[in-house]
């Protein structure tokens, strides 16, 4: 039964509805929030950005790249978005040159990395971003007593949820973090800023 789940929510529409579900106004209406301090222009990439639910937040002058494994995915991503770039590559080993982005998004990404995993993607998405660079790392974050979370921890393809302080102890070995937000919608989200040292 589990595995039939998640099939079905690897299908891009079920996808985007789960988002919503869980969450997806009030994350979007926070990112938003989050995203208005960013400079008119710059280069960003999305760091398994999926079907590129967060492209709209960033404004037009924003050259904008979509990484992700799932090819189904990216191409409900180039469907949407056929303007702007989108590569099939791991978060483990992102094929461009050092310093080549002045900011990188991991949006509910690192729940479904190994511990190794979750420490090599820091490692690249710190070589690829420029020297006054930014993180933005958000997830939902593992509460045992929130039941609702728990219950949509059990439906999700991802198996290693984190708590908020050890999400943030693994971005303090790579990173300065400048600032971060937590906030409740069935699940608990934290979201970090976080600068190259």
């Amino acid at each position: 039964m589990l595995s039939f789940v998640h099939k079905l929510v690897s299908i891009p529409a079920v996808y985007e509805l789960g988002q919503w579900v869980a969450g997806g106004p009030k994350n979007r209406k926070i990112f938003r929030q989050e995203f208005s301090t960013l400079p008119p222009q710059g280069r960003v990439l999305d760091v398994g950005g999926g079907t590129g639910l967060l492209r709209p937040l960033f404004p037009n002058e924003w050259e904008y790249c979509c990484l992700d494994t799932d090819p189904q995915m990216l191409k409900a991503f180039r469907a949407k978005f056929p303007q702007n770039e989108c590569i099939e590559a791991s978060a483990c080993n992102i094929p461009f040159a050092d310093g080549r982005f002045d900011l990188c998004l991991m949006k509910s990404v690192s729940h479904h990395l190994t511990e190794a995993e979750f420490q090599t993607s820091l490692l690249e998405v710190k070589r690829v971003l420029s020297p006054q660079g930014i993180l933005i790392l958000v997830d939902p974050t593992w509460n045992p007593t929130n039941f609702r979370g728990r219950f949509l921890w059990s439906v999700d393809r991802g198996s290693f949820p984190r708590t908020e302080q050890a999400l943030q102890e693994h971005l303090a070995r790579h990173f300065m973090v400048e600032r971060k937000r937590s906030w409740r919608v069935h699940h608990e989200y934290a979201l970090f800023w976080c600068l190259k040292p």
